[in-house]
């Protein structure tokens, strides 16, 4: 079972909060992992988006069919959306701590 994402939750997803709450290191694993994540999600998103671009072509007046559509787009945005966060989150803790570190970042 996934754990929560409780640095992320606390600050806001803010890099720079996360990284004045952080006491140790991101490892790579991290951000690969929420890559992984959201990599996995993708396929998701698109088929929600060919099946409303499909109904609003083939049925423009089914609009129950198509608010139904739409939900679904919106709910695998709105996890996708937050998978990206993640993942960038991760990458500027990462880059905050190297610059901490070594004064310049590599990534």
């Amino acid at each position: 079972m996934p754990r929560e994402a409780k640095l992320f939750n606390a600050s806001d997803g803010s890099a720079a909060k996360g990284f004045l709450r952080l006491s140790g290191n991101i490892p790579p694993s991290w951000i690969d992992r929420e890559t992984k994540s959201r990599k996995q999600r993708e396929p998701a998103v698109l088929t929600a988006l060919h099946h409303l671009k499909r109904l609003r072509k083939r049925r423009p007046n089914a609009r129950a069919t198509i608010r139904a559509a739409q939900k679904e787009l919106r709910r695998a945005l709105r996890e996708w959306d937050t998978a990206y966060r993640k993942e960038c989150f991760y990458y500027g803790i990462r880059a905050l701590l190297e610059l901490d570190r070594r004064g310049k970042t590599r990534l």
